[in-house]
């Protein structure tokens, strides 16, 4: 009898003990994570490059000449913008891990005025941080939608996708180093 009570008692205190697992283990893994590099350099080093190598990767030149499209057609070549996707989608998840500053101590804006200056940047990531995640969440998963379109060999959906990646820059950038741009229009 006492067994049968068990069962419909212990489903009661399962969710708990899972909630109380699944939190544990995203704080603990957090422990782990030492961020050296900064939101600039993860941008500079990952991010900038595989962005572009994955917007160049397919293209149309027209000339006096004739016309010249340009697209992966080898596995190798195919290959490679995967590589770059890849390297875009985990250098977003860097750019979330706790504690990582926006630029090292003393660097200035190259264009004050036009853009905040790094201090100014990691007040306002700091103070809205649930955007900043979202930001680069849509950042990550637009490389996720680039991967997908270089699996499956499509250069008409490589390039689609590139306007979603350069949508995701943008609207981080605009929030954060150059929210001014939107106030002055």
């Amino acid at each position: 009898m006492h067994r049968k009570l068990l069962f419909p008692i212990a489903l009661l205190f399962l969710p708990g003990l899972v909630a109380c697992v699944h939190s544990g283990s995203a704080s603990v893994q957090e422990e782990h994570f030492k961020p050296t590099a900064t939101v600039q350099d993860i941008m500079l080093s990952l991010i900038d490059p595989s962005a572009d190598a994955i917007w160049n990767s397919v293209s149309t030149t027209i000339t006096k000449a004739g016309t010249e499209d340009k697209q992966p057609r080898t596995d190798q070549e195919w290959q490679e913008v995967r590589r770059h996707a890849i390297t875009l989608i985990e250098g977003a998840n860097l750019l979330l891990i706790n504690g990582r500053q926006v630029a090292a101590k003393g660097v200035k804006s190259e264009n004050p005025g036009i853009e905040e200056g790094p201090e100014e940047v990691q007040r306002l990531l700091d103070a809205d941080r649930a955007s900043y995640v979202k930001f680069a969440h849509a950042l990550h998963d637009s490389g996720v939608q680039a991967l997908a379109a270089i699996d499956a060999k499509n250069p008409a959906d490589l390039v689609a996708v590139g306007g979603r990646i350069d949508e995701a820059c943008e609207q981080c950038h605009q929030r954060y180093w150059y929210p001014n741009q939107n106030k002055s229009k």
